[in-house]
């Protein structure tokens, strides 16, 4: 796991997309790390689907379908140093993702392109490796190449550099973690 000099907690990310929200404006698209794909849960709590973790509190949603971002962690605190899991509620058979080994680590998955194509680990997986290993010149919102510049420069992140096998190498090391709720 990361070490404590490199912890970042929740308070990190929300100063982060305040300041972005301060300085990337807009009358009618999202404001804030909501632009990249991060809708920050405040507070952060359990989503309440079947297929959430139990062991999970929802830090953020994706925007789309109920996808949200997770923290492994038995307490009702998050845990900056504790996995970070992704649940996609329409993925039946394989609905949740490990997609860092901590806050930063996940951060670092996205610092580059965004998190908005997460969305699609379960139905193109191989073309959503492949899209965070490069970087998307394309872009919808003209302010997502400066909001990414500025949440990497202010959390000190750099993307992963071999997408595919860290990714591969998280689901062998967490995925065992998740705790499921019982069918009711």
């Amino acid at each position: 796991m990361a070490s404590a000099r490199h912890q970042l907690d929740l308070p990190d990310l929300r100063r982060v997309h305040e300041l972005i929200a301060e300085r990337f404006p807009h009358e009618y698209l999202d404001v804030g790390l909501g632009a990249v794909g991060l809708f920050l849960n405040d507070p952060p709590k359990n989503a309440g689907y079947r297929c959430t973790p139990a062991n999970s509190l929802t830090i953020a949603g994706l925007g789309v379908d109920g996808i949200h971002i997770g923290c492994v962690t038995e307490s009702h605190e998050i845990d900056p140093l504790a996995p970070i899991v992704i649940t996609i509620p329409m993925a039946f058979e394989s609905p949740n993702f490990i997609v860092g080994e901590t806050l930063r680590d996940f951060l670092c998955l996205g610092c580059r392109n965004g998190y908005s194509n997460l969305t699609n680990l379960h139905t193109h997986f191989d073309d959503t490796m492949d899209y965070y290993q490069r970087s998307d010149e394309e872009v919808f919102d003209d302010r997502v190449p400066g909001i990414l510049d500025t949440l990497a420069a202010e959390l000190s992140l750099e993307p992963w550099a071999d997408v595919r096998r860290h990714f591969d190498e998280l689901q062998s090391r967490f995925m065992s973690v998740l705790r499921m709720p019982a069918n009711p």
